[in-house]
C-alpha cells in the first residue's frame, strides 16, 4: 500500500496482525484472542506491531511515558494530509509528491509518533518537533534516529516561558501546519478521576501510561489550544494551518466560538473515532483564503453554527438540458466574463479565478466600455488579458458537470467573501433555470 495516500483506519485486524508480528502473536495466543487493553504490555506490544507492520517503523517507549494507539494518531495525520491536499496552490486536491511541506509537532512525546508518521508517509515533508520534558525529548530523538528520520526533523526542547509555536527558536520563518495532542486534564485530580472512569458512565477502554506533564496543564486542552489561538493572532499567515486535537466536544465548540469572536472565518472541524468508546475532535484554522473541501472541513456532526461555511454547491440539471449542453453553457459563460478560466473538456471540469464580482451587470458594462475605449485608441484584447495576469484573486472556483447524476457541482477553492461566493453560485444556477 502507498503510504502517501493510505486511508484512515476503520478497524484493526488483530488476527492478521498476530501472523505478522511474533511478539504480538505471543500475547494473542496467551489471551486466546481476548486482548486486555488495561494491560500496559498488551497495549505497547500492539502499538509496536502496528507501526512495524503498517509503516515499517520501530518504537521504543519507557514504561512511564505515553504509548500511543496508532489508529487514532494515523487518522489525525491522514486528516491533515487531506486538509493540505485540498488547499493546494494549484487547486488539484491531490497529493503532490513535489510539494515541500514543513510541519510542527507540538509536544511530540517520547514516541514522536506524529512526526514519524508524517515523515514516513510523505517523503517530501520535513518536521519540527518540540517537547518540554527532557526524558520524552531524548526518547523522541532516539526513535527518530533509529528510523532514519532525524535528518528531516528539527528537534527543540522547550521551556514553559517559550511560545508553543517557537518559530524564532526553531530558525523557521513559515510552517504549513501544526499538529498537536495537548494535555486534556486541568489537574492531577481531574486526570485520575477520568482514568478511573469516575466522571464517565464507562471505564476507559485502554490503560494510560502517560506522565503527568503529558496529561495535565493549566486549563486542560481548552486552555492549551486557547493559548495556540492567541499566538496565532500574532503569527497569522506564518502558519498556513493551525490544528489541534481536543478531548471533548465542548472544548472544540469553545475554540470555534473563540475563533469566530476573533474574526477568523476559515476553519475546519474533524473527528476521530476508531471504536472503543474514545472519540476526539480536531479544529483547524487559517488566516489564508484557500478553502478546504466539505469532506474535510465539515465532517463532524455538530450544530451548524460551529461548522465552517459550505464550500460546495450543487444542483440538478433541468430535464430539458443534457450534460453535454451543460458543459457548453458553462464554458461559454465563463469565457464571456473577465476572469482567468481553464476548461478541461475531457473531465468536464473548469477552474476559474476572478478579482471580484465580474458577473454583475455593472462590472460587465464597465468592462465593455473599457474594451471599446482600448480598441478606439489602437489597443487590443492582449492588453486586457495583461490585467488578468496581474490581478489579485478574490475568488477561485471549480465547476464540474457530473454525467452520472446529471448535476453541476461548484467548489469554493479560494476567497474570504462568503457573499461573493454565494453570488457566484446563484449566477451559475440561474443560467440553467432560464433553460
Amino acid at each position: 500500500m502507498n503510504l502517501a495516500t493510505r486511508p484512515p483506519y476503520e478497524t484493526v485486524d488483530f488476527k492478521a496482525l498476530a501472523k505478522q508480528d511474533k511478539a504480538f502473536n505471543s500475547i494473542w495466543q496467551t489471551t486466546s484472542g481476548k486482548l486486555d487493553f488495561q494491560d500496559p504490555e498488551t497495549t505497547k506490544s500492539l502499538t509496536k506491531a502496528i507501526l512495524k507492520a503498517d509503516f515499517g517503523l520501530q518504537l521504543e517507549v519507557p514504561d512511564d511515558r505515553l504509548c500511543p494507539p496508532v489508529p487514532n494518531r494515523w487518522n489525525y495525520v491522514s486528516w491533515i494530509q487531506g486538509l493540505l491536499d485540498s488547499t493546494n496552490f494549484d487547486y488539484s486536491e491531490r497529493y503532490d509528491p513535489e510539494r515541500r511541506v514543513i510541519g510542527l509537532d507540538i509536544g511530540t512525546g517520547a514516541s514522536a509518533i506524529y512526526t514519524m508518521l508524517c515523515l514516513k508517509s510523505r517523503p517530501s515533508w520535513t518536521m519540527c518537533a518540540t517537547d518540554i520534558d527532557k526524558k520524552s525529548f531524548d526518547y523522541a530523538a532516539r526513535n527518530l534516529s533509529n528510523n532514519g528520520l532525524i535528518t528531516r526533523t528539527k528537534l527543540l526542547q522547550t521551556i514553559e516561558s517559550q511560545p508553543l509555536i517557537p518559530l524564532q527558536y526553531l530558525g523557521v520563518e513559515k510552517l504549513d501546519f501544526t499538529i498537536c495532542n495537548p494535555p486534556f486534564f486541568t489537574d492531577e485530580k481531574d486526570m485520575r478521576q477520568s482514568l478511573n472512569g469516575e466522571t464517565k458512565s464507562w471505564r476507559p477502554n485502554a490503560v494510560c501510561t502517560g506522565a503527568e506533564n503529558e496529561m495535565v496543564c493549566k486549563g486542560g486542552d481548552l486552555g492549551f489550544v486557547t493559548r495556540m489561538v492567541e499566538e496565532s493572532l500574532a503569527l497569522r499567515e506564518k502558519v498556513t494551518w493551525y490544528t489541534s486535537l481536543l478531548g471533548k466536544m465542548i472544548s472544540a465548540k469553545a475554540i470555534i466560538t473563540l475563533l469566530k469572536g476573533k474574526g477568523i472565518t476559515n476553519w475546519a472541524v474533524g473527528s476521530i473515532d476508531v471504536g472503543g468508546g474514545t472519540k476526539r475532535w480536531i479544529v483547524a484554522w487559517s488566516f489564508g483564503d484557500y478553502r478546504p473541501c466539505n469532506s474535510i472541513a465539515r465532517i463532524e456532526k455538530i450544530a451548524n453554527e460551529y461548522l465552517p461555511f459550505p464550500t460546495e454547491y450543487r444542483f440538478a440539471l433541468p430535464a430539458n438540458v443534457d450534460a453535454n449542453a451543460a458543459k457548453h453553457t458553462i464554458d461559454q459563460q465563463a469565457h464571456r466574463l473577465h476572469l482567468r478560466w481553464n476548461w478541461d473538456a475531457q473531465n468536464a471540469t473548469g477552474i476559474g479565478e476572478a478579482a471580484g464580482n465580474v458577473w454583475s451587470r455593472a462590472y460587465r458594462r464597465e468592462h465593455e466600455r473599457k474594451k471599446k475605449e482600448a480598441a478606439a485608441s489602437g489597443g487590443n484584447d492582449m492588453e486586457m488579458q495583461d490585467d488578468l495576469e496581474d490581478m489579485e484573486v478574490a475568488i477561485a472556483f471549480r465547476i464540474k458537470v457530473l454525467h452520472s447524476t446529471r448535476e453541476v457541482v461548484i467548489d469554493w477553492l479560494r476567497g474570504s467573501d462568503q457573499v461573493l461566493w454565494e453570488s457566484f453560485c446563484g449566477m451559475v444556477h440561474r443560467s440553467f433555470k432560464k433553460s
